[in-house]
């Protein structure tokens, strides 16, 4: 065999020198046993879905691949062996089922370059699929509790609700309102949870064109200033306000 023939496989997976592949190019031009598993090779690169860097796929998978592709080795390993004791008359014969041996003798090589790209082909198709149930999973939404709920009212306008909402370690409260007076320039409407005489910023909103408006305020924001023994709207200037400067509009006991 051709010294150039020892380099077929270093050649199809990458790893001769720009001068060995130049040699070897120059070696596939005159031998048409190696450019037949070049291109023999070539096709099967060809037919795989897509290239992709080695994934690691299931202990079972690569085992089951690999036990497959080293059967076929030994095969043809003791096929090799059983036509190489044989007793030709003919040596035109001999010499054409030596060629034929060589060639065979080489296959299992190709084979195995062939199991490693799918196995890196199928590594990535496991990962994909794995990644799909992953998205496709059921989604475990948190579990809300409503702890508080008042109505809101007022002596001249509007209704609305006040709940407080445990979302599993945070508490929210959001309030609703609705057949509220219509803002005028900069004006909000500021929600303020009262501790004794002290009053707290819990957010502000403006109403639609039907009078309706909603807040919803993390009470995180306020986890130092005790318990709140009340709830109330004014309607503000602007959103500045640090205390309420203009008249309550609704309000409730907590």
């Amino acid at each position: 065999m051709p010294e150039q023939c020892d380099r077929l496989i270093d050649y199809i997976s990458g790893e001769l020198n720009e001068e060995e592949k130049r040699a070897f190019e120059d070696h596939l031009k005159e031998c048409s046993e190696c450019r037949e598993e070049v291109e023999e090779m070539g096709s099967i690169m060809e037919d795989l879905p897509y290239a992709a860097e080695p994934v690691e796929p299931p202990e079972g998978m690569k085992n089951r691949v690999l036990e497959s592709v080293f059967e076929e080795e030994q095969t043809e390993a003791d096929f090799v062996r059983d036509e190489s004791e044989q007793s030709y008359e003919d040596d035109k014969v001999a010499s054409l089922t030596t060629h034929k041996q060589k060639k065979r003798a080489r296959k299992p090589w190709t084979a195995l370059l062939a199991a490693g790209l799918l196995l890196s082909v199928s590594g990535n198709v496991y990962t994909l699929f794995n990644e799909a149930d992953k998205d496709t999973g059921t989604v475990v939404d948190s579990i809300d509790e409503v702890t508080n709920k008042v109505t809101l009212s007022g002596q001249q306008e509007g209704s609305g609700s006040a709940s407080i909402i445990k979302q599993q370690e945070d508490m929210t409260l959001v309030v609703e309102a609705e057949q509220l007076s219509q803002l005028q320039g900069e004006e909000v409407y500021q929600v303020w949870l009262i501790n004794g005489e002290t009053p707290y910023r819990a957010g502000s909103f403006v109403t639609n064109q039907n009078g309706e408006g909603a807040v919803a305020f993390s009470l995180e924001k306020l986890n130092d200033q005790g318990d709140f023994d009340t709830i109330a709207i004014t309607k503000e200037p602007d959103a500045t306000s640090e205390t309420p400067r203009g008249d309550i509009v609704l309000s409730s006991k907590l």
